[in-house]
């Protein structure tokens, strides 16, 4: 086996199998009442706790334990840590990462002289929309708490695979890697670490998938090996670490109007010196961020109204004010831009676990809009209002919302998204 320099030093087991159902709870379909549930599953929670080398506590999630010495949790609570404990009451144990699947944001840990009973998992072809769902979990490390929910949703990719289990609701802040559970007692999911408010904090992680974590975990430590710790962990350079060329970007569209989420993914063509290209020419920058050009829309307004050389001009440092008037006729509509930029103040912004430093620049004017891309002439107006969060450190946008809202009649129009960064790699 070939092991991975963590951001923390955590020594890599060996394989944990996963436990089944038991033979029990498979021949009983009936749904418990929420008191006995919570009854049956709360030993299987835990506080999951990462601490940095000089013991200062980084991230207080839950974890869910599987079985005898394992148990999981979301990945994005790991990041950074040189300790990971489990603890509830006066008890505590220390743990080790096993396996990690950060493009899944499930990881398995290694628990020793830690006992726990097998926990049922709900098999995917069992989940349905609509069906009801209990969250036990720990939030902000406080004690356990029962919640109730819906399955609102099953994210699929283009390929037809499962990628993420949709709540109906955001559930409690603090809740990343609490359990979740069927009317029956089984795990369903895992709640992701994603912070609230966040595009992704009413996702879950499948339980099905952590059938998967010994191979897909194991070719993850292979794989990586010979990258940066914080690579592995976040998915970003480490504060001060120079940004390499990705092969790939992926963000989350967050269209509030019909509270549609989907992934944006950018995927890297072969490099020159001087250009960076994605998706077939799709989009070309140069190292630093400028974009050179840009034939196709399918990060939504991001994308569309993109002012010439993307939304942070290479010289915003300097210039923390600009006037900007374009158009574009991407996505076959016709749009006319006339805004106004304000460099605002340095914050930092979480992608992956990770902080970010960033700059959050604003755009304010107007925009005129066009079902027709070979218009010219119209009245139908709105005003524009955008925020971008640029961080120089990667040379890109990680925040983008928009709101936007004019015209009349057959013209009408408007706009309200969100995307946000979730990692490169």
């Amino acid at each position: 086996m070939r092991y991975l320099p963590l951001p923390f030093t955590l020594a890599l087991a060996a394989a944990l199998a996963v436990p089944a159902a038991s033979a029990q709870e498979a021949r009983s379909g009936a749904a418990l009442a929420p008191d006995a549930l919570f009854a049956r599953v709360s030993s299987n929670v835990w506080v999951v706790q990462a601490h940095d080398a000089q013991g200062k506590v980084l991230a207080t999630g839950s974890a869910v334990a599987t079985g005898a010495g394992t148990a999981v949790t979301s990945c994005q609570l790991l990041a950074k840590a040189a300790s990971v404990a489990l603890k509830r009451d006066n008890v505590s144990y220390g743990a080790t990462l096993v396996y990690p699947d950060v493009a899944r944001d499930l990881c398995q840990l290694r628990i020793a002289n830690f006992s726990a009973s097998p926990i049922g998992i709900a098999p995917a072809n069992a989940l349905q929309v609509g069906m009801p769902l209990f969250i036990v979990g720990s939030p902000r490390g406080k004690e356990l708490t029962l919640g109730t929910g819906m399955l609102a949703g099953l994210r699929r990719n283009d390929a037809g695979e499962l990628e993420a289990l949709q709540l109906a609701a955001q559930p409690e802040a603090g809740l990343g890697g609490a359990g979740l559970f069927d009317a029956q007692g089984r795990l369903v999911g895992l709640m992701s670490g994603a912070a609230a408010g966040s595009g992704a904090a009413n996702l879950a992680m499948p339980a099905a998938w952590i059938a998967d974590l010994p191979v897909r975990g194991q070719l993850a430590i292979e794989r990586l090996a010979t990258q940066p710790a914080a690579a592995f962990a976040t998915g970003v350079p480490a504060p001060g670490q120079s940004a390499a060329r990705p092969s790939v970007v992926e963000y989350q569209l967050h269209d509030r109007l019909t509270n549609i989420y989907r992934k944006v993914i950018y995927r890297a063509d072969p490099a020159t010196e001087d250009r960076i290209s994605f998706n077939s020419g799709g989009w070309v920058e140069k190292p630093g961020g400028e974009v050179v050009s840009l034939t196709s829309a399918i990060a939504g307004e991001f994308d569309a109204a993109m002012p010439p050389g993307g939304w942070a001009k290479t010289n915003f440092k300097q210039e923390a004010a600009w006037k900007t008037r374009y158009n574009s006729t991407l996505g076959g509509t016709r749009i006319n831009m006339d805004l106004s930029a304000t460099v605002m103040e340095d914050t930092v912004l979480t992608v992956g676990g990770q902080e970010i430093k960033a700059v959050r620049i604003e755009y304010r004017g107007f925009t005129q809009r066009f079902a027709d891309a070979g218009a010219v002439t119209g009245n139908q107006y709105g005003p524009y209002r955008a925020q971008v969060w640029f961080s120089p450190e990667l040379g890109r946008v990680i925040r983008f919302e928009v709101k936007t809202r004019g015209g009349a009649s057959g013209g009408a129009f408007q706009v309200s998204e969100v995307l946000e960064l979730v990692s490169l790699r």
